[in-house]
This record gives C-alpha cells, structure tokens and sequence, in this order.
C-alpha cells in the first residue's frame, strides 16, 4: 500500500473536529492495509502537519495507529516530509519524530542514501533489516527493495541526479522490484512551479531500474505512464482542492513475471465533503438578489447531501469576488452565515468578500477559487458579449464546462454532442 499526506495533528481553521478527520483518515488507511493483507506500507512523507509544534496527544495517537500495523505483521516504510522536520534540528542525522517511531520499533524510517554517506564513492548503502529501523533502503519482502528520498527543497534535482549516478552503478542482478519512494512535486502535475519540484524529463533517467515511483508531497492523485505514483492526501488540507479527484491510497499487486510487473488500484478515502462556491459580484445588481443567489445554490446542495447517508456536517466556504456593481460593504456577511447555518447545517461557515469597488478592474484569480470557479469566470466573460450566447450565459457556460470535462475525460464525439443537444433542449424547451 502506497499513501502519502496524512498531516496528522492539523487543526484545519482552528477546529477541533477537522483535527479528528485527519486521523479518522489515518485510521481508515491502517484498516484498510490490514483487511487487505498488505505486505507492507509506504507512507511517502507528511505524516505529521507540524513536526516543528507537535502535540503529545498526536503523537500517542499515531504510534497507537501504528502499532495496528504492528501487530498485523505489516511493516511501515516511511521518509520524511516538509512537515515532520522538527524544531531546531539544522541536520538530517539529528534526531527527529522518524527517528523517534523507528527506535521504538514503530516503523522503518529510510534516509537519503546520499547524506549520511558518501555513496557516489563507492560505499554500500545501510539496509534496515534484522531489527534495524533506519537505513538507506529497506526489503519489507525477499525480491522487494525500497529506496527513500525526503524532502530536500532546492537541492531536490541535486539529489535526484546524484541517486540516479548511484542507482545506475548498482549491481544488474538486484531485487527483482525496485521502488524509490520520495517527497517531491512534479512540473505539470502541480498547481505551481517550484524549485522543489523536478522534471518528468528529469525522472526518466531512473526508469531501467525503478519499478514504481511513490511520491508525496502535493496533495493531488495522479499517476503517469503506470510508473509515477501520488495518491493524494487522506483528508482535503485545502479547499482549493475540493474539485479535485479525492485522494487515497494505492494498492499495488506486483508480478515479477508479467507485463507490466504491477497492477496499481486506487482507494479513495472517505472524506468531511467541502462546499465552496465563487459569487462574482460582477453579474449581480445589489445585496438582496446576491442572498437570493446564494440561498438557491445552498438549497441545491442540500438536496444532494439528502441523498447521501451517513456523511459528516461539510464544511462550507463561500468567496465573494470580482469588480463589484455596488459598493461590497453593503453586503451582510452574517446574514450569509445564517442563511449557510440554517439550510446546510455546516461544521463551520467562512464567509470570504474579496470583492472590489465599482469600476475597478481586477482579475478574481484568488486563493478562495476553486479551478472551476475561474474556469467558470473567464468562459463567462468570453459569453456575455456574443450575441448568440449572452441572453442565456449561465447554460452555455455550464455546457461548455461539460464539453471541457467530457474531452479531459476522453469523452465521444457522441459524449459532447449529448451535452449541446441537452443544452439547447432545455433552452428551446
């Protein structure tokens, strides 16, 4: 099993609950892992929010979700994340949270095979094995060896580049499964370019002789050419991402025999739903129709949530945006609570107004939109002035997102021509 982005101990907006969901989420994966028969567990980075500030009740609650794992016979392979770097500590081979948990028998914490020891010299690297916890590398199963790469911030492609020197100096006739497991971003799989984050082009050079790439760090699932792996954080850590497909774990099967030697499912976690929702103040003549806008769409999403069953209180986010038609402090954020409060009955209610004076001009690509919000505005504003699409800009908006989706999806022609018959079905009546 490959996860990666617990973040336990993240008190998200200062509540308690969300606290809980992040280990509500941990527990789930252990369960998962154990009722699966799992021979052992990745955990690629992040399993603590604050490595820096981390809570005693936290720390006892995750080695008694680790000790799960213990007695199940089913070894934890982690590496270490942004997150888990403890207060104080300038060097990795100081003692530190993984350190802690592996001492103790928790689990099998991998360092970065080349920062404890000069490896493009020619020395072995140390295996975590016969009751060793921490090495270089680990073989949780006879054939199985996994390599570990923590967060290393700028120096990422640094150290990647050397591991590649090193992993193509190793012996031919190895393990017949090689994983590298490692806390970095990929470009063009992230929402921004850092110096932390390497090149598909530049991972490549890996591919003779790694057989799965497990990473974390983002938070989003994804998967490329069924060799780079990121499951996706257990809880959503940001409600910019609650568009996002829901992230989990990956169950990988191996076969050394076969072609491709793995087969990868993924589980997705079960999560507290987010609702969030963009009001461009824009398209909206004054305070009382901006309630009545908002009011619908809540009771729109309560309809959906009464055809679900047993699914926790959301958590409701609703960002006023745009170059307003009337002046923004005219709107009553506590009515919009209330009206949240009384239709949705959310954990708890953010109410956002970012929105700008009339006759200012600004793009609202801000934090509090989700993807689809801003899809949503710039389709919009390329509608409202034709002639043909203006008078009914929210159907053609919300079909022309359709076809955007159907078309990512690798949807027919057929696919699409549904959705632009349906739409100017519902127009034409």
């Amino acid at each position: 099993m490959h996860m990666a982005d617990t973040h336990l101990g993240f008190r998200q907006y200062g509540h308690t609950e969300r606290e809980w969901d992040f280990d509500d989420a941990f527990r789930w994966a252990i369960d998962q892992a154990v009722a699966k028969q799992v021979d052992f567990v990745l955990l690629a980075g992040d399993l603590f929010q604050s490595g820096s500030n981390l809570q005693a009740i936290t720390f006892n609650n995750t080695v008694t979700r680790l000790e799960v794992l213990q007695e199940a016979g089913i070894p934890c392979l982690v590496i270490e994340g942004n997150h888990d770097l403890p207060r104080y500590r300038a060097y990795r081979t100081r003692f530190g949270w993984m350190n802690a948990l592996a001492e103790t028998n928790r689990l099998v914490y991998l360092l970065d095979v080349l920062y404890a020891t000069p490896l493009d010299a020619g020395v072995e690297p140390l295996l975590a094995c016969d009751g060793h916890h921490i090495g270089h590398c680990a073989e949780p199963i006879p054939g199985v060896r996994v390599y570990g790469i923590g967060f290393n911030g700028a120096a990422t492609r640094t150290v990647l580049e050397r591991f590649e020197r090193f992993i193509a100096e190793q012996p031919a006739d190895g393990p017949n499964y090689t994983i590298l497991m490692s806390h970095a971003g990929v470009d063009g799989r992230t929402r921004e370019r850092t110096s932390s984050n390497v090149s598909l082009s530049g991972l490549r050079g890996l591919r003779p002789r790694i057989d799965y790439v497990a990473l974390g760090h983002y938070h989003m699932k994804f998967s490329e050419d069924n060799w780079l792996f990121n499951p996706g954080s257990l809880e959503l850590t940001s409600q910019d991402l609650a568009h996002e497909e829901p992230g989990g774990v990956f169950l990988v099967t191996v076969d050394t025999e076969a072609e491709p030697k793995h087969r990868v499912d993924h589980l997705e976690c079960p999560r507290r739903p987010f609702v969030h929702k963009a009001f461009s103040l824009a398209r909206t003549n004054g305070p009382e129709e901006l309630y009545g806008e908002i009011e619908a769409f809540l009771i729109g999403e309560r309809a959906k949530r009464d055809l679900e069953d047993d699914v926790k209180q959301p958590v409701l986010s609703i960002a006023l945006v745009g170059a307003s038609r009337f002046e923004p402090g005219l709107v009553d954020s506590h009515r919009i609570e209330e009206l949240g409060r009384g239709i949705l009955d959310p954990l708890l209610c953010r109410v956002s107004n970012r929105a700008l004076p009339p006759g200012t001009a600004a793009f609202d690509e801000i934090e509090d939109m989700s993807r689809r919000d801003l899809e949503e505005q710039v389709l919009e504003g390329m509608l409202e002035s034709h002639p043909d699409f203006g008078k009914d800009l929210t159907h053609w908006t919300n079909a022309t997102l359709e076809v955007m989706e159907a078309s990512l999806e690798k949807g027919t022609a057929d696919d699409i021509c549904n959705i632009l018959g349906d739409t100017r079905a519902a127009l034409t009546g």
